[in-house]
């Protein structure tokens, strides 16, 4: 198990990402012309930022599962 600190400066970091990925799909999505390649690329994006999430709180005994 990584030490605690590390833990949650990369948890923080990943977090961080997310919003970014966040800010990116609702920027492509208020185009006048959605792109929606770029769009699904940054769900897949989130969805993988998401899982590592898990995998770090999980590190620390923090067990949770995801809607969607």
């Amino acid at each position: 198990m990584r030490p605690f600190d590390q833990l949650q400066a990369e948890i923080q970091d990943t977090l961080e990402k997310i919003i970014r990925v966040n800010a990116s799909i609702a920027r492509h999505e208020a185009q006048e012309q959605p792109d929606e390649l770029a769009i699904a690329q940054f769900e897949e994006i989130k969805v993988q930022f998401t899982q590592h999430l898990l995998a770090l709180l999980a590190e620390m005994d923090i067990k949770l599962k995801v809607a969607a």
